[in-house]
């Protein structure tokens, strides 16, 4: 267990002018030193002299961070920190031999900075294949535990599993942050790593709805206390984002609002906003205005650079978010061309693409892609119990009561008897329909919430559909291209082009060109 910092030892340091050693108390004690002490340590800091301070790369990293504590100890997001931090680790890494470097403990610190500054250009390729680098240079200077570096445990395969998480490659952020925590837990005081760790991976594991582990994750979160409060936010924001989804599966407003007022609505310049515009478009969806929810995806976008909201996470979230609250608002049309533009095969687009099909009245097509998602796949579990209840009332709305009944009794197996979304996502007539073959067991608190929810969808869909030879007629149509226009450039006779105009006319409910350009352009076909 390190020594803790004290006056004393800094005046010590400070008058036998023993860097080193002032190196030793920064690797050790960065992260929770704060108040006086951190006006202190900043202090002997600028004692250091220029050649001195440029021999040791992590003595220049404990100058950025010892400043901000001391300077701007209140600050949430650390985002002025945070960019003179990235700043400096990219310049360093940029001088430093990683196939020669000696220290594990500057390849981490020089190099985790660097790959933090990498993700923040949305260069996640370049950030992971910076940490592949580092790790295998680690592991060929410090194969046992104990070696230097030790100090912060685990911080490489955090930051990698990071970058893996703005990837959408959760299988392979879990593994390594399960690995980071592995780590830093064989240390005798585990610190920020194990913290933010756990609370990530019970921000994963909640945002798919699979409430065990996120539940198991976020009681091992709450074992470890922070560093020091000016870094508990940014270790802890992840876990606070899977208290938001267990709030919001047992419609606990209360609960729910405190979270969103810890985590914010997704504009917060932290690298889990994505995570965090999730869970705020679920509650505009469920719990919220849809409309606004809707104004706020452009909000978002202007909130964060192009390069990081085109990252396959934040566009996975924002896209899907934008497909619930179209179907929310009655612009079913419009949801679909998303869902068909963006992969219908998608497991992330099941649930929006069945909910189409049912409130359309497609109760075959409902079924058809229930019993295609693969369970193999990276599933929303919450997705999934929605899904399953969608094909228990499309089963038994086309004559086949038993197929009913498997899927209400698994999706009973799925859900806990205090989760509401799932039921209150149906409206109450389709709830009563499918109470009439499986009684799901409710907590008196979550009836009482379930009596009590509003409806989330509309009770129908009218979609209009066109084939792709349709489509393409119309965009001619929109260009102002005549019928003998049109067949040239489609390569097809002017009768095939009045055949297809007639069954676009037909579709949009339209008598002319302008009122079927128009009607496209509402429904999100043009």
């Amino acid at each position: 267990m390190p020594e803790l910092v004290t006056s004393e030892v800094l005046a010590r340091i400070a008058g036998e002018r023993d860097w080193d050693a002032l190196q030793v108390v920064c690797d050790q004690h960065l992260l929770s030193v704060e108040g006086e002490l951190a006006a202190q340590l900043l202090g002997v800091l600028t004692l250091v002299p220029d050649d001195e301070l440029r021999a040791r790369p992590r003595l220049m990293m404990s100058w950025l961070c010892v400043y901000y504590a001391a300077t701007q100890p209140e600050a949430l997001e650390l985002r002025p920190f945070l960019r003179h931090y990235t700043e400096l680790g990219t310049r360093l890494a940029a001088s430093m031999d990683i196939a020669n470097e000696t220290s594990v403990a500057t390849l981490t610190t020089v190099g985790v900075a660097a790959m933090i500054a990498l993700r923040e250009q949305g260069r996640c390729v370049d950030a992971e294949e910076l940490g592949e680098r580092l790790t295998a240079r680690a592991a060929q200077l410090s194969p046992l535990p104990g070696a230097d570096g030790a100090w912060r445990p685990g911080w490489l395969p955090l930051q990698r599993g990071l970058t893996r998480t703005l990837t959408d490659e959760l299988p392979a952020a879990v593994e390594l942050y399960r690995h980071a925590y592995e780590l830093a837990t064989l240390e005798p005081v585990p610190a920020g790593t194990a913290l933010n760790a756990s609370a990530n991976l019970a921000m994963i594991f909640a945002n798919l709805g699979h409430t065990g582990p996120a539940g198991q994750w976020l009681r091992r979160m709450r074992e470890f206390e922070a560093p020091s409060p000016r870094v508990r936010y940014l270790l802890t924001v992840g876990g606070s984002i899977a208290e938001g989804w267990d709030a919001l599966d047992r419609y606990d407003d209360s609960e729910l609002a405190r979270v969103l007022e810890t985590v914010g609505d997704g504009t917060r310049r932290i690298e889990v906003w994505p995570f965090a515009a999730a869970l705020m478009f679920a509650h505009g969806l469920y719990r919220g205005d849809q409309a606004a929810a809707l104004a706020h995806l452009d909000t978002l976008r202007l909130s964060h650079a192009p390069e990081l909201t085109e990252l396959p996470a934040a566009a996975r979230i924002m896209r899907r978010a934008l497909i619930d609250l179209l179907i929310a608002t009655g612009q079913g049309t419009r949801a679909l061309r998303l869902i068909k533009e963006s992969g219908a095969n998608e497991p992330w687009l099941t649930l929006p693409a069945a909910r189409v099909r049912f409130l359309n009245g497609e109760y075959g097509a409902v079924r058809a892609l229930a019993s295609r998602l693969s369970w193999g796949s990276v599933t929303s579990y919450r997705d999934l119990r929605q899904l399953l209840l969608l094909k228990a009332i499309a089963a038994l709305r086309t004559g086949d009561p038993h197929e009913a009944r498997a899927a209400a009794d698994l999706t009973d197996r799925l859900r806990a008897p205090d989760e509401v979304l799932s039921l209150a996502s149906l409206s109450a007539a389709d709830r009563a329909e499918i109470q009439q073959i499986k009684e799901f067991p409710l907590t008196d608190e979550a009836r009482e919430r379930l009596a009590r929810a509003p409806g989330v969808f509309p009770d129908r869909l009218d979609l209009v559909e066109l084939t792709s030879r349709e489509h393409a007629v119309l965009a001619e149509l929109d260009d102002g291209g005549s019928t003998p226009e049109i067949a040239g450039k489609l390569v097809v006779s002017v009768n095939t082009v009045r055949t297809q105009v007639k069954s676009v006319y037909r579709k949009l409910g339209a008598s002319s060109r302008e009122g079927a350009v128009l009607r496209a352009y509402e429904l999100g076909l043009l």
